[in-house]
């Protein structure tokens, strides 16, 4: 189930870049910024959601003067982790708090009046993606909760005038239909932190390229048969030397004192 979940970001994508011209974009004003959700309790909790454990995701489960049931534990594939006395135990899909008291509840058959408290240690489950025209797949990167269009595209090694155009996409996931954001990253450099929205889990963000830059694509496509067999013809003019090399190394070495 979440594998063909993790599958709607490369769908989106592809339908974002083969019919640009016919999407209609979302109002940017309806994504929020860390300005925009400065006056809100909890903001992350309410923005993000309050943090589910997913796989595959490192938790730390103290239960006080019990070291042999303590340590650290990954959720596998299946969503489970393995845990003594209790063996496999569902975790996925759950708030830490939840799991300590449903694992409080289940020791109490072994143990009285237990404590169990669980932390996330490693949180690997929530990623976003990006993905641009030099990239040759989506590249996903962990989701922190407080991640900015801005910060997303600094992990990759930030935007260039150059490389990249201003007009950034913005795909997010939405069960009765996906929502598209322009993002303007010229705007953003200027100071106008209006677009540089909150990116959400599973978020795909798209650097189209530059026209120059997509005409050196372009050129690129269109030569590489023809460098190809410039570079094989090449190698093929180096195979005599290459075997004359050989015989003289051979008699230098045969000729050496020992």
């Amino acid at each position: 189930m979440i594998a063909k979940m993790r599958l709607w970001p490369i769908g989106l994508l592809a339908v974002a870049l083969v019919g640009c011209t016919g999407i209609k974009f979302e109002d940017i004003d309806q994504a929020r910024t860390r300005y925009q959700l400065r006056d809100v309790a909890k903001r992350f909790e309410v923005f993000n959601g309050t943090y589910r454990i997913g796989i595959p995701d490192v938790l730390n489960i103290s239960v006080p003067d019990h070291p042999d049931l303590s340590g650290s534990y990954e959720v596998r594939p299946d969503g489970n982790v393995s845990f003594p006395l209790l063996r496999d135990v569902y975790v996925e899909g759950l708030t830490p708090v939840q799991l300590s008291d449903q694992l409080a509840k289940e020791l109490e058959r072994y143990v009285k009046k237990v404590e169990v408290l669980v932390t996330v240690t490693g949180m690997y489950s929530k990623i976003v993606f990006l993905g641009s025209r030099s990239m040759s797949s989506l590249r996903a990167y962990r989701f922190t909760g407080d991640m900015t269009v801005a910060d997303l595209i600094a992990q990759q090694g930030g935007w260039t005038k150059q490389d990249y155009s201003s007009r950034v996409r913005l795909m997010r996931a939405n069960y009765e239909k996906p929502e598209i954001y322009r993002i303007r990253l010229d705007h953003i450099v200027r100071g106008d932190m209006t677009t540089n929205v909150l990116v959400m889990e599973d978020d795909v963000l798209y650097l189209p390229a530059t026209v120059l830059a997509e005409i050196g694509y372009l050129c690129d496509i269109i030569t590489y048969p023809m460098r190809s067999i410039f570079s094989a013809s090449s190698s093929i003019a180096q195979v005599p030397y290459g075997f004359d090399y050989g015989k003289e190394h051979a008699k230098s070495a045969s000729s050496g004192t020992y």
